[in-house]
Formats: structure tokens, sequence, C-alpha cells
């Protein structure tokens, strides 16, 4: 990427995040990045492009810092890690989850694409509680799609609740984080084996504080 898109990007991500994705024109952003509207739109010829290149920007930042981790011994001790890095992630690009239904209203192309996505989230937990069950840590399903249906709750839950934190908390970033990491990890207590609660008591998660 050429250092004019990136600075875009990056301003892009800076105002959304202050003022909201609506609330910013592409002629107010060509001149918040300093340069002129001809040219931001030569590089990003609609809104609709700039948050594409936003969405692919929060990809590629999850993917790195995914990367990055230190592989646990713990499977749960790794989803947990795993689940308090995406989080952060999430927050750093806070306008899109706060948005995210009039975003995907009025970009059809960033509908898609986070359809796409969404399948390749759903696998990964899908091979997460595979990986889960066979060291028996997680129970096996009760009911046919019993798993399908906690991965449905994980998503509904993990795009939403910045969006409820703006609204209920007032908290620093990192107690918000800690918190809704730890309320994500609470949606597979109650399917762990006895081995699996053991386990789950003894990894480092950052209990937040009541509120």
């Amino acid at each position: 990427m050429n250092k004019t898109k990136q600075n875009i990007l990056n301003k892009a991500l800076e105002i959304y995040n202050r003022d909201g994705v609506s609330n910013v024109s592409i002629r107010q952003l060509a001149k918040d990045v300093g340069i002129s509207h001809s040219n931001l739109i030569y590089h990003y010829p609609t809104q609709e492009e700039i948050i594409l290149g936003l969405h692919d920007l929060l990809l590629n930042k999850a993917v790195e810092l995914n990367i990055g981790l230190v592989q646990n011994e713990s499977l749960i001790q790794s989803l947990y890690t795993t689940t308090r890095t995406g989080f952060m992630v999430v927050y750093n690009f806070r306008f899109f989850f706060k948005e995210l239904q009039n975003i995907c209203n009025a970009f059809p192309k960033v509908k898609e694409v986070l359809r796409k996505v969404e399948k390749v989230r759903s696998d990964m937990y899908k091979n997460i509680i595979e990986n889960m069950i066979a060291n028996d840590l997680l129970r096996s399903e009760e009911f046919k799609g019993e798993f399908d249906d906690l991965i449905v709750r994980i998503k509904i839950f993990s795009d939403h609740w910045l969006e409820s934190s703006s609204i209920y908390d007032e908290l620093p970033e990192e107690e918000m984080i800690n918190k809704y990491s730890y309320l994500l990890m609470q949606h597979f207590y109650p399917y762990l084996t006895n081995k699996g609660k053991d386990e789950y008591k003894t990894i480092q998660i950052t209990t937040p504080k009541p509120h």
C-alpha cells in the first residue's frame, strides 16, 4: 500500500472513531489528510472503498497480533488470550462496531465481505470446540446443533459488546476489554467437563471489577 493510501486510512480511522462515519464527508476527510478531493477519490473513489480498506486493515491487524501470541499449553488459556487480543482490535476500530447496522445498510459490499468473514470465524470456533472435546475439556453435544447455536451467540456478543458498553459502562479501555473478554469466556463454562472447569479456574483471566 502506498503512503497516501495509508495516510487516508489512518486519518479515516481516527475521525470515524471520533465523529462516526455518517458525520464525515469525503471532502472533510481529504482536508484532514491534507490532500485534494480529487487526489483522495483517485485512491478511494467512494466512502465504501474506504470502509472496505479499513476492514482489511482490521483483519490484518487481528492476524498479526494472533501470530505474535505465545502458544500456551492450555487450550482454554489460548482461547482467552485470543479473545482479549481480538477485543483490543475491535476497540481500535470501534466506529465499525458502533455503527455496524448502518454501515451494512449503506454499503452492500461491506455486508457481503462481513458474511464471508463470519464463515471463517464460525469455522475457527468449530475447530476450537472440536479440539476441546478431543482433549476432554468440553462435553459432547446433547442435541444436534447445540454448539452451532453457541457459536451464533458468541457472534452476537462479539459484534455488539462494544456498543452495549458505550451505553451502560463508564470504563477505561483496559477494564472494558477485560470485562467483556471475561464475559465471552463464560459462554463456554456450562459446557466444560470437570477437567475443563478445573483448567478454567487455573488460567490467568483478568477478573473485572464489579460495576
